[in-house]
This record gives structure tokens, C-alpha cells and sequence, in this order.
């Protein structure tokens, strides 16, 4: 990635020298004009023709970020939280036929953002954009269930240890065009690394009935994903023709597996103890071709269809999955407020594994592998949307998708499933100051192939805008969602059906409301506030090891809940042109609920002691800044963020955290 990315520098640099040198002759000429039409100017009407001089603007700020940390880091889940330098650098040079747009801003060493633009006339438009940033994760804390024994049931490795990943996301796209001839050749090329410090959760002993070791230990990863794409396209006549390939890849280094010894098992294939590796993350690679074909859109009806061939390997296990996808869609306007959608979707999942897999110490033991399974769908769907009068617009949409399975009754799922959705919607302009969009859609499912996805479900979606005065503008929003499911299936230890097993049943509601209030010309108030609510109420099964002596049970209508509400308010003030301060407030209270029955399930410590979690997340923030003469000012932001467990569980791996971070920034604009 990193030799196309300085071949497509090279690239550039060489054409724009090119480009520069052909135009130097014809700057006041009107882009796009040839060297013979120019014979036909008199030197008074190339002057009008001129381009315009746009001036170079730039501007820059330093700054230094002061952060202090008091117990867990999810006080700022997505912050590097220690003390560093910022910078921001923002540079447009528009000099004919160049253009020039670079933006650097790094918050700090893990977290940036680099973004530039460059284009000669439209022969050559190349970009590049890098986005890096660092997201603590938990260090879940292992609580020993099985107090009553000698032997610990835990095993701690990484007590106290903080965890990380920085993940870079990296994208460069290069388009040479054929001067005065449509036709273009690209390169779309994108980077994603991940640098990693994370949790490892295994269990050890012989991994068996009543041998059980939980563990918990650190790995180092570094995950890299590459892709790149070439291809071209041009205009054909009435029918604009893209050809590309690509090629994928997944690399791990670190420590990509991991090992450790474990005693012997009496499971059966029986295995000797020994030091085994276990949690390997796989190299993946692959490839694809797309030939994409559609119409001019200059007229009433357009078509355009999609072929691709995908290839995909797991390079460790020797997996593989051919993919063949075929689209088409027809765009048709009878009339001005009338337009109708058709589309339709063809793909086949070929997907091949090996028959067995093997791990080997002192020994090698090789255990059978399940068929992968294969399929085959085809997707229709069409859309209406008509606007009847001026400030109404109605649509209505149906598809219907059939999924067709290969080898899916060693798994005991579904040979096809069959899915019909059907929806409404129309965007209502009720008065000049009052907006209504709703939206209802209801989907049904003929053999879900998972005891997540419902029979049937309805969704209803509703949002009023409301600006009753030019200082008010208010916004409320409504999504409700119901899903229901019979028949739900489970397997025991030994596969085979478990009977008595009933419904499922899904209700989600999401309301959001704000009102902003300009209550002078340079003060201005927002308040917000969300309120998500989620239920399910299923059957849940455990079953056991030692099957059939220990026979599976049912648990009835186990209920499981989510409720987060969020309360938000914000001021902006101008005391003067070249003041500005802001301050705000966030609030959201998080519970989540889990409530199982212990009935005879066998547990030595009741389940739901480790169900209810209840937190808060508070953060205060306050910024300002002002201007001096010349270009030059100064501005600071503080932020205070807090998380607390309210419940105090001790059964939770729920830790208080408190986080500070000031920074002070000094900037100057040409």
C-alpha cells in the first residue's frame, strides 16, 4: 500500500508538471476551449474569458492537551487519555489549472485526522484521507463461582492491566482522465490497521464437565486489512461502461495464536494433556471482479446492472467461499411528479471447508468439520414515489427476498426461508413552519434461519418539525418497533430438539425531542433529551455435559431489558464579534436487566445476582475563544466526564471513573 501510494504521488507530480507546461499558453482562454477556437477570439474577448484569482488561504493553531484520570478510563471511552500537543493546520491554494485543499489536525499521538485534495483541471483528481483514533476497552474482572471448593475456578493473569486499541483507517483515490475524451482510469486503495492491547477469556483444565478453569490474560494484536481496486470507465454512447478488480487482504502479527497447557480430557475423542494452541485469529485473502453498465441519465427511463465475482480463503484453515452477484435496476418517470423503482438482486454463496481439522502436541487428534453451508438468494423490490401536490410526497415500497440453503440440515437450520417486506411513508409539509414525516413497515419472515429474527415485525416511524416562531425551532421523533416469534428451536448437548420451548417477543421504542431558542441575536439555547426502551421476553435452554443424565431445561419467558434516557442542554453566547464562549451538559442513565429463574439449573450462585446493571454518564463542558487583530487568536475547552456505578454490585466488573481534560490553544489565520 504504502509503494502504490508513492507511485500515485509520482503520478500526480508528473502529470501536473505535464498538464502545467500544455495550459501555460492559454490562460486566458475559458477551460475546455481547443487551441484552433482560439484563432477565432479577438484579444479583447480572451480577456473576458480570464480566469478569476483566488488568494491562497491557510490557518494553523497549537495548542497543549492537560488530561488527569481517576479510576476507569469509560469516563472517556474513545479519548487517549494523557497529556499531549495538538496541532491543526488547514491550507486551499487555488492557482489554475492546480487546486490544493491539505488539513492536518492531531489531537493527540493516537488520535489524528490527515485529509488532501489535488487536482489538475479534471484530468487528474487524487485524495488521500487518514483517520487514526484509540478506544479504551474493559478490563473484565473473573469472579470465582464455585466458592465451595479448595481449588480456585479463576485464574487472573492481567489484574490491573489497561486496555487499547488504535485503529488507523487509511483511503487513497487516484482518477486520470483523457483530456477532451470521457474516459477515465481510477485506483481506490484503502488501509486499516488496528494496534491492540485487548483481553483473552478461555477456559483451561481439560475444558470438561466439573474441570473448568476460567482464565483471563493480555495478547498483543496488530490487525492489518488491505484492499485495493483498478479499474476504468468511459461513455459508450447512450451506455456508460465500469470495469475494475480488486484485491483483499487480512495479516495478524503479535501474538496471532495463543498457548497453554491443559490436562487430560476424558470427553470423547479423549485427549492426553498437554500445551495446546487455542484462539487463533485466521489470514484472510481475496479477490474480486465488477463489471458495472447503465444508462445516460438524461431521459425519462435509465437501467444499470452490477456483475461481481468474489473470492474469499481463510489462509489457515484452507476455507474457502466463491460468491457471484447480479443486479439490475430500472428507473422510470412516466411523469414529472411520478418516478418508479425496480430492482433485482442475484447471489450465490458457494462455501467449502475442510472435511476435518487437527491439533497436535505430543499427539494429533483430528476432529470431523461440519459441511459449510451454501446458498442461494434472489431479492426483488419496487418502489413508487409520487408527490400528488406541492409539500406532499408519498411512497410505498415491497420485496421479496428467497434464500435458498445447501447443507443446512447438519445444522438444523432451515433448507429456504422466504422474507416479504412492505412499507409507507410520506413527507408532509402541513403548514410553511410545520414538517411531518411518517413511515409504517411490516416485514414477515417463513422460516427464520435464527431464534433472533422474528415470524413477523412492525415498525412505525414518525417526526415532526415545528419552527412556530424564526427564534424557535423544535424537533420530536418517534420510532416503535414490535417483533414477534413462535417455534422458537434449540438443541441439548447430544443435538437433538428440545421440546417446550415457546415464543419470542421484541418491543423497542426510541423518542427523541429538541428545542433550540434564540433568545438574543448572540445567545442561543439547545435542549435534547432520547429515551430508548428496549424488552424481550423468550424461552432460554441450558443444557448439560453429562446429556442425557442431566436432561436440558426450559426457562420460561426469561424477560431482558435496556433502558437508557438522556438529558442534554447547551448555550452558545457572542458577547462580542470576536468573543464566543460555549458551555453544556450531558446526562444519560443506563439500566440493563436480566432476570432468569435458578429452579433447578444447578448453579451454586443464583444467576440473577449478576443481572441489573444501572450507570450514569455525566459530562460538563465549556469552551471559548477569542480574536485579536491580524489573524490571531486564542481559545481553551475544558471537559469533566463521569461514570458512575449507581448499583454497586459487587458481582459486576462495573468501576467508578472520573476524567478531566483541558486544552489551551493559540491560532493564526492568512
Amino acid at each position: 500500500m504504502k509503494k502504490i501510494f508513492l507511485i500515485a504521488i509520482l503520478v500526480i507530480l508528473t502529470l501536473g508538471n505535464k498538464v502545467s507546461a500544455e495550459e501555460s499558453n492559454l490562460k486566458d482562454i475559458t477551460p475546455g476551449t481547443s487551441e484552433s477556437q482560439t484563432e477565432e477570439f479577438s484579444a479583447e474577448e480572451r480577456h473576458i474569458y480570464k480566469f478569476p484569482v483566488i488568494k491562497p488561504a491557510a490557518s494553523f493553531y497549537g495548542g497543549y492537551r492537560f488530561v488527569h484520570l481517576n479510576g476507569s478510563p469509560r469516563a472517556e471511552e474513545f479519548e487517549y487519555l494523557h497529556n499531549s500537543i495538538s496541532l491543526d493546520w488547514d491550507l486551499k491554494a487555488f492557482l489554475f489549472p492546480h487546486r490544493l485543499h491539505f488539513n492536518i489536525d492531531v489531537k493527540n499521538r493516537k488520535d489524528y485526522f490527515g485529509d488532501i485534495n489535488y487536482a489538475v483541471k479534471d484530468i487528474v483528481i487524487f485524495r488521500g484521507i487518514n483517520r487514526t483514533l484509540f478506544h479504551n476497552l474493559d478490563n473484565i474482572r473473573l469472579i470465582d463461582l464455585d466458592t465451595g471448593t479448595a481449588s480456585p475456578g479463576v485464574d487472573v493473569r492481567d489484574k490491573d492491566k489497561e486496555y487499547g486499541v488504535k485503529t488507523g483507517m487509511n483511503s487513497v483515490f487516484l482518477r486520470l482522465k483523457m483530456p477532451d475524451f470521457p474516459f477515465h482510469v481510477y485506483i481506490d486503495g484503502s488501509l486499516i490497521e488496528k494496534d491492540a492491547t485487548q483481553q483473552q477469556r478461555n477456559l483451561l483444565g481439560s475444558g470438561y464437565f466439573n474441570n473448568l478453569l476460567r482464565i483471563s490474560q493480555s495478547r498483543d494484536v496488530n490487525l492489518k486489512t488491505e484492499n485495493i481496486i483498478i479499474g476504468a470507465n468511459s461513455h459508450l454512447g447512450p451506455i456508460e461502461v465500469d470495469i475494475s478488480h480488486g484485491e483483499k487482504r487480512f495479516d495478524v502479527s503479535g501474538d496471532k495464536v495463543l498457548s497453554d497447557t491443559y490436562t487430560a480430557a476424558t470427553s470423547t475423542p479423549a485427549r492426553a494433556a498437554g500445551t495446546y494452541q487455542h484462539n487463533l485469529i485466521p489470514e484472510l485473502k481475496g479477490s474480486s471482479n465488477t463489471i458495472k453498465l447503465h444508462t445516460s441519465y438524461t431521459e425519462r427511463l435509465v437501467a444499470s446492472t452490477t456483475f461481481s465475482k468474489i473470492e474469499r480463503e481463510n489462509i489457515d484453515s484452507g476455507a474457502k467461499a466463491d460468491y457471484f452477484i447480479g443486479a439490475g435496476e430500472v428507473v422510470w418517470m412516466p411523469l414529472t411528479k411520478l418516478i418508479l423503482f425496480l430492482k433485482y438482486r442475484h447471489k450465490e454463496a458457494d462455501i467449502d471447508n475442510p472435511d476435518n481439522v487437527t491439533i497436535t502436541d505430543t499427539n494429533t487428534y483430528t476432529y470431523q468439520v461440519k459441511k459449510s453451508i451454501s446458498s442461494v438468494t434472489d431479492s426483488v423490490s419496487g418502489l413508487i414515489r409520487h408527490k400528488p401536490i406541492s409539500g406532499l410526497t408519498l411512497k410505498a415500497e415491497y420485496s421479496y427476498e428467497d434464500i435458498r440453503r445447501k447443507d443446512a440440515g447438519e445444522w438444523d437450520v432451515p433448507q429456504s426461508t422466504q422474507k416479504n417486506t412492505a412499507s409507507l411513508s410520506a413527507d408532509i409539509k402541513i403548514i410553511k413552519s410545520l414538517k411531518l414525516k411518517a413511515k409504517y413497515t411490516h416485514k414477515n419472515i417463513n422460516d427464520p434461519a435464527s431464534n433472533i429474527e422474528p415470524d413477523h415485525s412492525d415498525e412505525g416511524r414518525i417526526s415532526v418539525t415545528w419552527i412556530p416562531m424564526p427564534r424557535l425551532n423544535t424537533l420530536v421523533s418517534y420510532i416503535v418497533a414490535r417483533e414477534k416469534r413462535g417455534d422458537l428451536h434449540f438443541l441439548d448437548e447430544s443435538e437433538n430438539p428440545v421440546q417446550g420451548t415457546g415464543k419470542r417477543h421484541v418491543n423497542r421504542d426510541r423518542l427523541l425531542g429538541s428545542i433550540t431558542f434564540l433568545v438574543l441575536k448572540d445567545l442561543s439555547l439547545t435542549t435534547s433529551y432520547s429515551y430508548m426502551h428496549n424488552k424481550t421476553k423468550q424461552d432460554i435452554v441450558y443444557t448439560f455435559d453429562q446429556a442425557p443424565s442431566y436432561p436440558a431445561v426450559v426457562d420460561h419467558r426469561v424477560p431482558n431489558k435496556d433502558i437508557a434516557n438522556s438529558y442534554a442542554f447547551d448555550i452558545n453566547y457572542l458577547p462580542k464579534n470576536n468573543i464566543s464562549l460555549n458551555a453544556g451538559v450531558n446526562h444519560t442513565i443506563s439500566r440493563g436487566i436480566f432476570y432468569p429463574s435458578d429452579d433447578n439449573l444447578l448453579q451454586p450462585v443464583s444467576i440473577a445476582s449478576f443481572s441489573e446493571l444501572k450507570t450514569q454518564e455525566t459530562v460538563y463542558s465549556v469552551s471559548g475563544e477569542y480574536k485579536f487583530k491580524g489573524g490571531f487568536a486564542s481559545g481553551f475547552q475544558c471537559r469533566y466526564s463521569r461514570f458512575d456505578d449507581v448499583l454497586d454490585n459487587p458481582n459486576d466488573d462495573v468501576q467508578d471513573g472520573r476524567a478531566h481534560i483541558i486544552l489551551l490553544t493559540m491560532s493564526k489565520t492568512w
